[in-house]
This record gives structure tokens, sequence and C-alpha cells, in this order.
């Protein structure tokens, strides 16, 4: 993996992280944490294949895929745990 590729792949943590900590904490509304993340996952996850040699069209396709996935998954626990939290207090 190229030192580019490797950022890019850092900051697709980031924006996963981030993105479960400002749903668990509320810091956003949840529909701006989602829109942004989603978002930020895809292009980052597009631009870290597009430095591996892929075409842009296998890009997106893994950008979507595996961005998609991965933010769907964060956003399904964060919003899990959240309500989970929010039920178990009342």
């Amino acid at each position: 993996m190229s030192p580019i590729g490797l950022l890019f792949f850092m900051l697709f943590g980031v924006i996963l992280f981030a993105m479960y900590i400002a749903i668990r904490r509320k810091l956003l509304p949840p529909t701006t944490v989602a829109t942004l993340g989603v978002f930020g996952s895809i292009v980052t996850i597009t631009l870290m294949a597009l430095t591996q040699g892929n075409n842009i069209v296998q890009a997106i396709f893994v950008g979507l895929l595996v961005g998609g996935l991965f933010s769907a998954g964060i956003l399904a626990m964060a919003w899990y745990f959240q309500s989970n939290e929010r039920n178990s207090s009342q």
C-alpha cells in the first residue's frame, strides 16, 4: 500500500470513529452526522482504491461497497447503544 493510500485509510478510520462518537454524545443531529460520515467514508475509500491503481469505475464500486457497509455498521451500532442507553435510563 502506498503512503497516500495508507493516509486515506487512516482518514477513513478517523471518520468512522468520529461518526460513532458524534452520535453517541449527541454532538450534532444524527442525520447530519450520518450524511457527512457516509459521504466521507465513500470518498476516502474511493481515493484509497485509486491510489492502488484501480480504474475509476472499480474505485467507485469499492468506495460505495466498503465505505457504505462500514458506515452502515457503525451507524447501526451507535444508534443501537444510544437507544439502549436511553431505554435503560427511563
